[in-house]
């Protein structure tokens, strides 16, 4: 029969134990497809911002890459309204980037190495943004 003391410090450390394995399984740990909905909801919320205006002045518009692709460079260009917080948006949209390049190396993503076109400017379109490649 093992002594109180030994008991004690069985008890001790099987509860240290469980302690340890609980804290370690409750960690942030998130699965592909929920850090690439994170992603979408972030850029949901680029989107929202760049429709909540139409296009109905070019000269109003603006544009910035967006996106990081697995092997470098934006995944595309996105057109805003300059009438909006530019300073707020684009800091949303290099959030964006920065989040999607941590993705591609956590996920290990693979891309196709392509670099999109920058457009040369905007224009607008039955009052949406369009880009205008010379």
């Amino acid at each position: 029969m093992p002594s109180a003391n030994t008991m004690k410090n069985l008890i001790v450390i099987i509860t240290s134990f469980f302690l340890v394995l609980t804290s370690c399984t409750n960690s942030k740990i998130t699965s592909q497809d929920q850090d690439q909905q994170i992603l979408d909801d972030l850029y949901l919320e680029i989107q929202d911002i760049v429709n909540s205006e139409s296009c109905t002045n070019a000269e109003n518009w603006s544009f910035t890459a967006i996106g990081s692709k697995a092997c470098g460079g934006p995944t595309g260009y996105i057109a805003y309204p300059l009438s909006i917080n530019t300073t707020s948006f684009i800091a949303k949209v290099e959030l964006f980037t920065d989040e999607q390049r941590k993705f591609n190396v956590k996920w290990n993503v693979i891309s196709d190495c392509s670099v999109p076109q920058q457009p040369s400017s905007v224009d607008c379109i039955n009052g949406k943004p369009t880009f205008i490649y010379q």
